[in-house]
């Protein structure tokens, strides 16, 4: 989609028409054409503007449009098939002779076709200052892909067979990236500076699910990996647990009721998790989750990497950031008696940690609305961000006149790896780079400091 962007002539004008061929789908499916058109003015080139701008020794303005396609299908599976797998022998007869079985597979769907997405891209790359110094590049983009394979989630379990994937769905995705790089000089001190970013947010345009019963339950509209779960109104107080028990006492149901409890069998405690019910009928389950927190994959990234030179020594760093992501930890990261990474015994709830506990009450029960596994909510989740100086390296360059045995060059440097961190991981001991990882036991990035020699000859 960016072809000819490093042209640096006047005008550029480019036509791409692919064509790409496969035997993955059926007959009639197998040949898709992507047109993509890009256009490019370096204003640099004009007399006027380089009168009116001479700081600009290159001021390029980009755009593009076109069509891509993607034959890529989830688990690799060209789904047009119909597939029959073996299953478990039975035996029939008085002899009891032996017999193969088969069952059915998911449903052929011969009518895949290539996903497609519409790609839209406006950049500007510019050089300014003495010796282009400083240079900037900036694009933004808008991209649509549709026809994407999903498998159909608005029809009845009763139909009794797998359905296949279709081309139904349709996402969103825009945002911006860029770099900023500068380079100078103060005396004999050289030194340079380059600033990368990145904005992306995506959109689920249509997913087919089931009408929700609730339009905060609709997965469409928001994000691609948005979590969704429960909202946290603290703790169950012993008031609460006195209240809500005098209500059962009194109407036999705690429907109604402005105390909601979880609608799974087991008795509420003071200490237990407090989530909002947002139907209003008195019990915490399904129809009160709601999306929580942000998608796992960070919408923001940023990297720094500043670097100095003064005769032999050279100074390097890099900075890397990410920003606007969740993650929530399940299993034995978090679960009482189970986790070796958390101090829940320390930090519980009690009577008299009411106000200031970390974590609700113990027990013993897994399936408790305690447990991030079977009740995901806010409590657990953090919205992070982290700032990370991820590279440090000193070096000098000795000189070639104390080198002995001829050697050709040689130097001395120390470097360390992820030396500091600032984030707001609080609650967890989790790394801010393992954001995959929801059982919370992953090892943590070590900081390594590494001294050493480098010869050649």
């Amino acid at each position: 989609m960016r072809a000819g962007y490093d042209y640096d002539g006047k005008y550029l004008l480019d036509l791409n028409m692919a064509y790409n061929g496969t035997d993955r789908f059926a007959a009639s499916h197998r040949y898709g054409i992507f047109p993509a058109v890009s256009i490019g003015y370096n204003m640099t080139k004009e007399k006027y503007f380089k009168d009116m701008f001479p700081v600009f020794g290159l001021f390029k303005l980009r755009a593009s449009y076109g069509l891509v396609g993607s034959d890529v299908a989830p688990g690799n599976r060209y789904v047009y098939n119909q597939t029959y797998t073996g299953g478990p022998g039975y035996n029939f007869g008085q002899t009891a002779q032996p017999y193969n079985s088969y069952y059915e597979g998911n449903l052929a769907n011969p009518n895949v076709v290539w996903e497609r997405q519409k790609e839209a891209d406006l950049g500007l790359d510019m050089n300014l200052l003495s010796n282009n110094s400083l240079s900037i590049t900036f694009d933004y983009f808008h991209n649509i892909r549709y026809d994407q394979l999903i498998t159909p989630g608005n029809t009845p379990e009763i139909l009794g067979v797998g359905l296949p994937a279709i081309n139904l769905g349709k996402t969103q995705n825009q945002g911006f990236d860029g770099s900023i790089g500068y380079h100078n000089s103060i005396g004999k001190v050289l030194y340079n500076m380059n600033f990368v970013f990145s904005y992306a947010k995506n959109k689920i345009l249509f997913e087919s699910e089931p009408s929700p019963a609730y339009p905060w339950l609709a997965r469409t509209g928001n994000s691609i990996g948005q979590p969704f779960g429960y909202h946290s109104l603290g703790y169950y107080s012993p008031a609460d647990v006195t209240e809500i028990n005098n209500y059962i006492a009194q109407h036999g149901s705690n429907t109604g009721n402005t105390i909601a409890i979880p609608d799974n069998g087991i008795a509420i405690q003071a200490g237990d998790l407090k989530y909002q019910d947002l139907n209003h009928d008195g019990f915490i389950n399904v129809y009160d989750e709601r999306a929580i927190g942000f998608p796992n994959l960070p919408n923001t990234t940023l990297g720094l990497t500043l670097g100095a030179q003064y005769k032999g020594f050279t100074v390097t760093v890099l900075f890397q950031g990410s920003f606007n992501y969740s993650f929530i930890i399940t299993g034995t990261g978090i679960e009482p008696f189970e986790s070796q990474f958390q101090p829940i015994d320390l930090q519980r709830w009690t009577p008299a940690t009411a106000s200031s506990a970390q974590f609700p009450r113990l027990t013993t029960i897994p399936t408790t609305v305690n447990s991030p596994t079977f009740y995901p909510s806010d409590y657990w989740l953090v919205n992070a961000y982290y700032i990370r100086m991820k590279t440090l390296e000193l070096r000098y360059q000795l000189p070639s006149k104390i080198l002995p045995f001829h050697l050709g060059s040689g130097s001395v440097y120390i470097s360390a790896y992820n030396l500091f961190t600032w984030d707001n991981y609080h609650k967890y001991q989790q790394d801010p780079e393992i954001t995959t990882n929801t059982a919370g036991d992953a090892y943590i990035n070590q900081r390594v400091i590494n001294i050493g020699a480098q010869f050649g000859f």
